[in-house]
């Protein structure tokens, strides 16, 4: 009976509008956002991934510097840089990973010489390297929730486009797909989810939500549709199931959710190399004859 009342008391905390928000935003992005996470993996945007992350922290910067909305401004900053990035990929100019690069490096030492030039505070710092779901505004929600929409619209509808470029950008430009705005909208959809999670989980453990859902459905499933309904499905468990940790064991909903999750990714790799081995070992036993 007290270990129930304990339970009870301690979601009692989703009776206060800011952390039942933050929890609805949090379940959302962790149904959603995986799906952006399966693009990442596909078409290797890992170094794209973090020069996005560092210029969502510089529009954050400034958004902090200058006392306005730090979703707005990242969204801002990272699709300029998706604009810039598409840009370069349709002129002559071939290293567009060098190019990637030097944006990755700029961003982040500009993000950080403001924060100290315009003396940011230190709580408002970590918020963009850790997070806070319960920071979550009515208007983040909401725009959470529409690009949610957003995200899901595109791949359920483009679906057949999409698996063409993730299968190979040369075979489907072959058969009249328009490989360069297929590439650069998922990308533009990289950035902005970035900034989303970013500004749930911070900078520094937004992975637990893009990429950890995004690579265990690539154990879990056998076709393309099959990863992101996986990624889907596990992005919700890992949500979930790091808010209920985070508030059992009293920690930030951020360390919860990546804790969870980095657990939950060493089950699922175990599992899949145990069901691997004894795929193996019933393909190499000598059938015997029945006569």
């Amino acid at each position: 009976m007290t270990e129930a009342f304990s339970w009870m008391e301690a979601f009692s905390v989703l009776r206060y509008a800011p952390v039942l928000r933050g929890f609805l935003v949090l379940m959302l992005s962790g149904m959603v956002f995986p799906l952006v996470g399966v693009f990442v993996l596909r078409l290797n945007l890992i170094t794209l991934r973090f020069a996005l992350m560092h210029a969502s922290l510089l529009g954050s910067a400034i958004a902090l510097a200058a006392g306005i909305n730090p979703l707005l401004v990242g969204m801002a900053a990272n699709s300029a840089l998706v604009a810039a990035i598409a840009r370069i990929r349709g002129s002559a100019v071939r290293d567009v990973g060098f190019v990637t690069t030097f944006f990755m490096v700029l961003t982040i030492g500009l993000a950080f010489a403001i924060i100290y030039r315009f003396n940011v505070s230190t709580n408002d710092s970590l918020q963009i390297l850790w997070g806070n779901i319960y920071a979550m505004t009515p208007l983040d929600a909401r725009l959470t929730a529409a690009f949610g929409a957003v995200v899901v619209g595109f791949v359920v509808l483009r679906f057949p486009v999409i698996a063409a470029v993730l299968f190979d950008r040369d075979v489907a430009i072959s058969v009249g797909v328009r490989e360069s705005l297929v590439y650069t909208t998922i990308v533009l959809l990289v950035g902005l989810t970035i900034s989303f999670v970013m500004r749930l989980i911070g900078a520094l453990l937004l992975d637990a939500i893009l990429i950890l859902p995004a690579l265990m459905a690539v154990s879990c499933a056998r076709s393309l549709r099959g990863t992101f309904v996986w990624a889907s499905v596990l992005g919700t468990v890992v949500a979930l199931g790091g808010f209920v940790f985070a508030i059992l064991v009293d920690l930030p909903v951020s360390s919860g959710v990546t804790i969870f999750g980095a657990l939950l990714f060493a089950v699922v790799r175990l599992l899949t190399r145990f069901r691997f081995r004894a795929a193996r070992r019933s393909i190499g036993k000598p059938q015997t004859s029945s006569e």
